[in-house]
């Protein structure tokens, strides 16, 4: 539909209802559209324009009418079956009639009206809505709401965590929905959008310039085409370049279906571990199955074993998260404070796998003692079923060596009953190797479920941003967030504050000599005691606590060298002292090490983590995980241009572009000693 057809849509009506349009059934036009599409994507886009990457991939055939041109907090839409939205920027909905499907998760309303009832949609004053939160950055595929026919079920509606509604907000609602039922239209699906601009994640674009620039906001020519009128949430209606918007292959549905049935009927708790190759959708995927999970489930636990790209927290961590609520989003957009997680302090497990596999056979073990049949975690109140599913993201390191090693030995760790498999009949080279029969058919167990679905081509589901900008990108919003109010959902209150950068904030005070009785780890490197502190300022460290049940006194304190002047923490240098024990030990978050004031033993720490928290720290892991120079950056001073008024181009050693030549890159150094056959069971 061009700008022609929009503005008459527009014109067609002088309330401010939003209602559906039918575009028809010219299949000839349509067909004429993707030929000039796809050409244009042989062309390169526009005459005259940087060549750039359009997606044709489009499923928006819902056009809104409206007269209003001003910004507006709350809408009402109405969808027919079939109708769809696909979206950037960020908005909150609430399902008022009928259903609609997001990422796998059936939003459903309370409404009974059926489609030949022809009295109005109205909310009872005494009803709390419940809104959630829709994350649509252009780093990753768009978000898509289709509406879709009602299922009725006789079993009750599972409700999740959202942000529950005011009286306030309800009556506006019910005013737009008078204006919308006087227009006579029968619609299968009833949304309301609010505005959540004041959550603060567009504050991120601003952060680290050029590279996060506009992955929420749109171009002025696409604003313009926008009449839902509400901050932040533009959907796109025609090729748009380097946005893409992904198609849920019909294997996922299949997959995602099969597991939720299981769910309900097996007599023990489902683990379903999710594995495939590097860049073939294994996270999109386990964030499309935990929604569609939710579908029949109050709480899913996931682990997260990939500590690359992990889902709920930053990298360099493996975790144990309780989900409840769906996730509508990219990694960035919904970090948490896991159940239980351990620092590794790195991007890959390569380093050290003994650990790394020591770590993960924990979080199974308190999955299957805490959750799966906890009490506190039960599925239904009747317990008919209590116990919570698992769902476990693995690593892309798969193909061979230890990484292929690795993933072997996780599945005789896990035990799953469901093993989900991305593969490729074309693209072979992106397929596991073939699982050995001790793993397909164990002895004296039952035989894990094989489900193979398939896989995505990277380009559909993320543009042109790496994974190291992904990292970050979590990294980002960890620092920046407001911990509390983004874990309890608060509305109105900033979930991320962006616009203070971190060199403004007020740093808590860690007295080491009182606060970390266990000491100071050091991953990956032999610091001599004399060097420590200069090792230890400026960088990012895991705060560390003792495991719930756990005080015990720790590992020997080692000997050294003390100042009679200044006197540094206990160490425990690699690979002199063990990593701390996972079954004594646990992550309560990271830090960034602003300062170190020596005289009086202080830490001068920056961290998202309450007071509540820290209380628990009594000790300190640094990896090898740097920190970024825009965590070091005032970005409201415009650093895009360069640092301190210096253009980019001339700062010694810093570069936005990659080297070239020999010696551009790190040299990757194994440690010492580790060998595949390291790998214990």
């Amino acid at each position: 539909m061009d700008n022609k057809d929009i503005e008459m849509v527009t014109d067609s009506y002088e309330d401010d209802i939003y209602e559906s349009q039918h575009i028809g059934n010219d299949v000839e036009k349509e067909e004429k559209e993707m030929v000039d599409a796809d050409k244009a994507i042989d062309d390169g886009g526009c005459k005259g324009k940087k060549n750039k990457r359009q997606d044709t991939y489009y499923s928006n055939n819902f056009f809104p009418h409206s007269s209003e041109s001003g910004k507006t907090e709350i809408c009402v839409v109405g969808m027919k079956r079939g109708e769809t939205i696909s979206f950037q920027g960020y908005v909150l909905v609430s399902p008022i009639y009928g259903d609609s499907i997001i990422m796998g998760y059936r939003l459903r309303s309370d409404a009974v009206l059926g489609r030949d009832i022809v009295e109005p949609v109205q909310i009872e004053s005494n009803k709390e809505l419940v809104f959630y939160p829709l994350f649509s950055p252009k780093t990753h595929a768009l978000v898509c709401i289709e509406s879709v026919e009602r299922k009725n079920e006789e079993t009750s509606r599972i409700s999740h965590s959202g942000i529950k509604t005011s009286p306030e907000i309800t009556k506006i609602i019910n005013n737009l929905l008078s204006e919308l039922n006087s227009v006579k239209e029968v619609f299968d699906t009833i949304l309301a959008f609010r505005d959540m601009s004041w959550c603060g994640i567009k504050g991120v674009e601003s952060v680290a310039q050029p590279f996060f620039k506009r992955i929420f906001s749109v171009e002025s020519t696409i604003e313009k085409q926008n009449h839902f009128n509400i901050i932040g949430f533009h959907p796109i209606f025609d090729v748009t370049p380097d946005i893409v918007s992904l198609d849920i292959p019909e294997s996922w549905k299949n997959a995602a279906y099969q597991l939720t049935v299981d769910t309900t009927e097996y007599s023990i708790p489902p683990v379903s571990i999710i594995c495939g190759h590097q860049n073939v959708g294994k996270s999109t995927f386990s964030r499309y199955l935990i929604n569609s999970l939710f579908n029949v489930c109050p709480k899913v636990a996931y682990v997260e074993s990939d500590i690359g790209q992990p889902e709920f927290t930053p990298s360099g961590l493996v975790s144990l998260n309780i989900l409840d609520s769906p996730i509508f989003g990219p990694s960035f957009t919904h970090i948490q404070q896991p159940y239980r997680s351990y620092f590794l302090g790195h991007t890959t497990p390569r380093d050290d796998p003994d650990y790394y596999l020591n770590c993960l056979r924990e979080l199974i073990i308190v999955y299957r003692r805490d959750i799966s049949c906890g009490p506190n975690f039960g599925m239904y109140a009747d317990d008919k079923t209590p116990y919570i599913p698992l769902v476990i993201n693995t690593h892309g390191w798969v193909r061979e060596g230890m990484g292929y090693d690795l993933f072997i030995h996780l599945l005789g760790i896990i035990k799953p009953t469901h093993i989900v498999q991305l593969y490729s009949s074309t693209n072979t080279h992106k397929n596991i190797r073939s699982l050995p029969n001790h793993v397909i058919s164990p002895p004296n167990e039952d035989p894990p479920k094989m489900i193979f679905v398939e896989i995505v081509n990277s380009k559909k589901i993320s543009t042109k941003y790496k994974s190291s900008d992904y990292r970050m990108l979590s990294l980002l919003s960890y620092f920046y967030s407001n911990a509390v109010a983004l874990t309890q959902k608060q509305d109105n209150v900033k979930w991320w504050k962006y616009d203070k950068p971190l060199i403004h904030q007020v740093p808590w005070c860690l007295d080491w000599t009182k606060g970390l009785s266990k000491g100071v780890f050091l991953f990956f490197e032999d610091v001599p005691w004399s060097q420590l502190l200069y090792a230890l300022n400026g960088s990012l460290v895991a705060l560390i606590g003792d495991a719930p049940g756990f005080g015990g006194d720790g590992q020997e304190i080692p000997q050294g060298k003390k100042d009679e002047k200044i006197q540094p923490p206990l160490y425990f240098p690699c690979p002199d002292y063990p990593s701390p024990p996972p079954s004594e030990h646990s992550c309560i978050g990271l830090a960034i090490i602003r300062s170190i004031d020596p005289t009086t033993h202080t830490f001068h720490i920056l961290t998202p983590l309450s007071y509540d928290k820290l209380q628990y720290v009594n000790a300190m892991v640094k990896g090898k995980l740097e920190l970024p120079i825009w965590f070091r950056l005032d970005h409201t001073k415009n650093n895009s241009t360069g640092v301190c008024g210096v253009p980019w181009k001339h700062l010694p050693y810093m570069s936005f572009e990659a080297g070239l030549g020999v010696g551009n890159e790190a040299q990757r150094v194994r440690k010492k000693g580790v060998k595949r056959d390291s790998v214990k069971e």
